[in-house]
Parts: structure tokens; C-alpha cells; sequence
């Protein structure tokens, strides 16, 4: 990852047709069928299962210009936007592609791994103690196949929403529901960067280590909200997205440098980390 930012109040780049949608939908999303498929054997009585072959075909990208981290209730709006980027010639992760095949490979455990037991007042209840395990390790094993993604993009953007941070400025900080994107946004804070060899500047490197601030909100029901780690991104509206993408003649590469210079996006993302190192922003 070389820079990111956030983009709020989202614009249309361009009319969008249907076909272009699922277009971009259908070459994204992984695969899955059956479980059996990633059975390599069995250890001490126990069914092996390749998890980086189920991340290999869960997330069939390898590499991308841009990670596009967005709420689940947006999917339309970020596939709209990557399609549009796309007429740039640059690739766009849009990870709710690829989500498709997670309910189907968790119905999966549940089936073969959730255990039947009789009630001693009769009738049987399911132990899924052992599905809720693998689902567990599912789960991190599709965050660090996210992280790898992010890693491996040269641009980080956040579609920031009232979906995807419903509570802003709580406790003096925004606060996301989604873990994904509690994940996604935390990574994006610490991960490495790795300058393009085409932009021959020397930058700092730049550390930051945050603590993670949850809060549980109770009532009737539950939600756990998460710090949106989203301090670090600078903050591009639609309407200066949308002025690039009508203005850039430029494609791939050099169209994301039109874009880094059309709203400063470089030098404010690494002004705000190297805020971030202040030892009075960390808790903040």
C-alpha cells in the first residue's frame, strides 16, 4: 500500500449500466462448492482442511491498484465506482464480490460439524461449539487474505457512509459495526509503505501503533461498535472525485497520479500519520 483516503459524499462518476455490473461481479467473485474439495486428511482423528486453498479461491485476486473498503448495504455504489474506474484502466478490489461464497461455506460446517444431541427430556439440540470454531478461524483467515490484499494495492480508499460509520464523533471518535471494516480501516493506519518506483522522492517510513477502543451498546439486543481507524485518511469529497475522472486523460498508473495531485491525497496521507505518531492523538 502507497496511500489512501477517505471519500465521502459519494457521486456517481458516470451512468452505469447493469451489464457492466455484473460483468465486474461475475470476473471478482471466488469460488466454492464443496467442502470436500479442500479435505487434504486427517489428523489424530480430525478432518484437515487446506484453509489457503478455500483464501486462494475465496479471493481470486492477486493484485489491484485500488482496495475499495466499503458497508455490505453499499455494494451497489462501490461497484458502480470501480466499474467507472475501470474506464482509467485501473483494477479495483471490491471485496463484497467475493462475499457471496462466506454463508455457503459456513452453512457447510454447520452441516458436517455441528453435533446432534438428545435432550435427556427428549428431543435433540445441535452442539455447534465445534462449527463455531472453524468458523472462527474462517474468519481470520479471510482477514489476513484482506490485509494481503491491502498490502499488495497501491491505493486505500474508504467509502465513508452512514452504513458504514453510523455513529460519528461518539466519545470523540467515529465508530464503525463492522468488524470488516474495523479490520480493514486499523491495517490501513499501520501497514507498510511501499512507494511506487515511479515517483523517485525518498519518503519517512512511518510506525504507528493505536489501541483498539470497543464499546458494547446494550439493549433489548446487542452490537459491537468498533474505532473507525479513519484519522489518517484524508478526506475527498464526490464532487472533486468527480472533477478528476471528467478532467484525467491519463490511464492506469498515471491516472492515479492525476488523482494523488488533483486533491494533494499524497502529502495530507502522510502529514496525518505522522500526526498519528503523537503520543496525546494515539488514544484519541
Amino acid at each position: 500500500m502507497y496511500i489512501g483516503f477517505e471519500l465521502n459524499d459519494y457521486q456517481p462518476l458516470r451512468e452505469v449500466h447493469s451489464y457492466e455490473t455484473d460483468a465486474l461481479e461475475e470476473q471478482a467473485k471466488g469460488t466454492f462448492d464443496r467442502l470436500s474439495e479442500y479435505m487434504v486428511g486427517k489428523f489424530q482423528g480430525k478432518d484437515v482442511i487446506d484453509a489457503g486453498q478455500l483464501a486462494d479461491h475465496l479471493f481470486p485476486t492477486k493484485r489491484a491498484h485500488v482496495f475499495l473498503s466499503h458497508s455490505h448495504r453499499d455494494a451497489d455504489q462501490a461497484i458502480e465506482l470501480a466499474v467507472a474506474l475501470q474506464d482509467k484502466g485501473l483494477n479495483v478490489f471490491v471485496d463484497s464480490c467475493v462475499w457471496d461464497y462466506f454463508p455457503k461455506l459456513l452453512d457447510a460446517l454447520n452441516e458436517v460439524y455441528a453435533e446432534p444431541k438428545r435432550k435427556p427430556a427428549g428431543g435433540v439440540v445441535y452442539d455447534y461449539r465445534k462449527a463455531t470454531d472453524l468458523a472462527a478461524g474462517v474468519h481470520m483467515m479471510l482477514a489476513g487474505a484482506l490485509q494481503a490484499m491491502i498490502d499488495r494495492s497501491e491505493l486505500f480508499v474508504f467509502l465513508n457512509t452512514s452504513n458504514s460509520v453510523p455513529m460519528t464523533n461518539f466519545a470523540g471518535v467515529d465508530q464503525t459495526f463492522s468488524p470488516w471494516i474495523y479490520s480493514e480501516l486499523q491495517f490501513s493506519a499501520t501497514a507498510r509503505t511501499r512507494v511506487p518506483l515511479r515517483h523517485q522522492i525518498t519518503m519517512d517510513s512511518v510506525s504507528i501503533e493505536e489501541q483498539r477502543h470497543f464499546k458494547a451498546i446494550a439493549s433489548s439486543e446487542a452490537l459491537l461498535s468498533f474505532k473507525a481507524f479513519n484519522k489518517h485518511l484524508p478526506k475527498v469529497d464526490g464532487g472533486e472525485l468527480r472533477n478528476w475522472f471528467a478532467g484525467a486523460r491519463e490511464r492506469g498508473t498515471g491516472a492515479l497520479d492525476s488523482l494523488y495531485s488533483a486533491s494533494d491525497i499524497a502529502e495530507n496521507f502522510f502529514r496525518l500519520r505522522k500526526a498519528l505518531e503523537k503520543p496525546e492523538l494515539l488514544g484519541s
